[in-house]
């Protein structure tokens, strides 16, 4: 991995991430904490633990009980503890209770108490009553043992045993707590991962560390109509979803208006050296935003003063006609299959924009690539740019065909249009790439769809 492709998330970002992705951690805490819960209730059986105590006395003939016969009673305890848990006894627990060896040796305990010459001996058992059972059999096989092996009889039974009622495991609020801290560990995890592994812009900075190309333009995301369904029984409601993405027109007072008349001055100024009359927008794949941003930045540059022409060259998906609310029967394709040597250009005035132009698509032709090629389209710019102060060309993605390439090659300069959250670092990357094989100029690249909240700091517009 280059160190240009590597991730940076300061902690504000974090936060914000963590903030808009919280019904992750929500849904992993639910999932962890809920299935610990079936679990623990409906599949991992109970364990009961049955205990009682002994005493370590005197013999009965002893008057008195020195301090070294209180040493060999502690000795004693150690012995006892053993002998518990030797194969032989668990043979007889087997024999009686059919409990096996290596399960009897794994669940029963002897402790002693501190301090004292008491110790207990407890067994812990799915079965509560055998759990007792198996508990009052080993205080008789000790003393019985006690007395056959070491041969005393010192032993006393303290507590009587009884069938305990609640369980000691599993521990349903422990396991439910744990599994649910798991659970908003591993959704902060999985959040943190997803982020990680999107290899997509987010900031104009980011765009500028990888590609080595001047961010010009960073467009907020901005709530506009639904596009690229088309049906043709809701032609007119398309037509109205298109039409709400023309925010400059739409709404000039808003912050991805200003965004764009931002956009033009950068534009002006990149021309301070060089004119720059045509201009190729293109994105590396769709949905980029390259029309939207192709569309606004023409209305504003009209609105500056300047005359200004839109050529529709997506000669593939064609959508500047839906965009302006204008029909699209003859177009560009029409003027580069015309035989005639005076090429006229029928073009269409947009009436409530004033210096707006547009050459729409027309007929999708069947080689949209050999006809941006051809001399016709060549001759059609230089004849425009006698026109008009600048030409805006919409083109297909230049990440997915060579069109926007092969016009790219013969213009001023090109705008690669990204959108934040979405375009991929490769396929941008590759954009680049394409570009420079034909020696396009970059003029610079637009951030579209850009997160506010997340990235506050570059829009901060209020209007009345």
């Amino acid at each position: 991995m280059e160190k240009d492709d590597i991730l940076e998330i300061d902690l504000r970002e974090m936060v914000y991430i963590l903030l808009k992705k919280w019904y992750l951690i929500v849904l992993c805490f639910v999932l962890a904490a809920g299935s610990a819960f079936v679990v623990t209730q409906f599949y991992i059986k109970p364990v009961y633990k049955a205990e009682t105590t002994l005493f370590l006395g005197k013999e009965k003939e002893q008057v008195s009980l020195s301090f070294a016969d209180i040493q060999v009673n502690n000795q004693l305890v150690v012995d006892y503890r053993e002998i518990l848990q030797s194969r032989r006894v668990a043979e007889i627990i087997n024999q009686k209770f059919g409990v096996g060896i290596r399960e009897f040796q794994n669940n029963v305990t002897v402790k002693t108490v501190k301090d004292s010459r008491l110790f207990s001996i407890s067994y812990e058992d799915t079965d509560p009553k055998r759990a007792a059972d198996v508990v009052n059999e080993l205080a008789t096989v000790i003393q019985e043992m006690a007395d056959e092996i070491i041969q005393v009889k010192n032993i006393k039974v303290i507590d009587t045993v009884k069938i305990p009622e609640n369980p000691i495991k599993p521990n349903k609020k422990m396991n439910v707590g744990a599994a649910g801290l798991f659970g908003l560990v591993l959704g902060v995890g999985l959040i943190v991962l997803l982020e990680l592994i999107d290899h997509t812009f987010k900031k104009p900075e980011e765009v500028e560390r990888t590609l080595g190309i001047n961010v010009i333009g960073t467009i907020p995301s901005f709530e506009g109509g639904k596009r690229g369904k088309k049906k043709a029984k809701d032609e007119k409601e398309l037509q109205e979803q298109y039409l709400k993405n023309l925010i400059v027109h739409n709404n000039p007072k808003s912050a991805p208006a200003e965004a764009f008349r931002e956009l033009r001055t950068n534009l002006y100024y990149s021309s301070v050296d060089r004119e720059v009359k045509t201009v190729v927008v293109t994105s590396p794949t769709l949905g980029d935003g390259k029309t939207v941003t192709a569309v606004n930045l023409a209305i504003t540059l009209a609105r500056s003063g300047k005359k200004v022409l839109i050529i529709d060259a997506d000669l593939r998906k064609p959508k500047v006609h839906h965009y302006f609310g204008v029909k699209s029967k003859e177009g560009l394709t029409n003027l580069l299959t015309d035989s005639k040597d005076d090429l006229k250009i029928k073009i269409t005035e947009k009436t409530d924009i004033s210096n707006l132009h547009i050459i729409t698509c027309g007929p999708i032709p069947p080689n949209p690539a050999e006809m941006l090629n051809s001399n016709r389209m060549k001759n059609l710019l230089e004849k425009v740019r006698e026109e008009y102060d600048i030409i805006i060309i919409d083109t297909p993605p230049v990440g997915q065909v060579t069109d926007a390439a092969i016009v790219a090659g013969i213009t001023d300069g090109v705008i690669l249009v990204l959108a934040s959250g979405q375009t991929r670092i490769e396929m941008a990357k590759r954009a680049v790439k394409s570009l420079e094989s034909v020696k396009a100029r970059f003029i610079g690249t637009v951030l579209t769809k850009l997160d506010t909240e997340r990235t506050g700091y570059y829009y901060s517009y209020k209007y009345e």
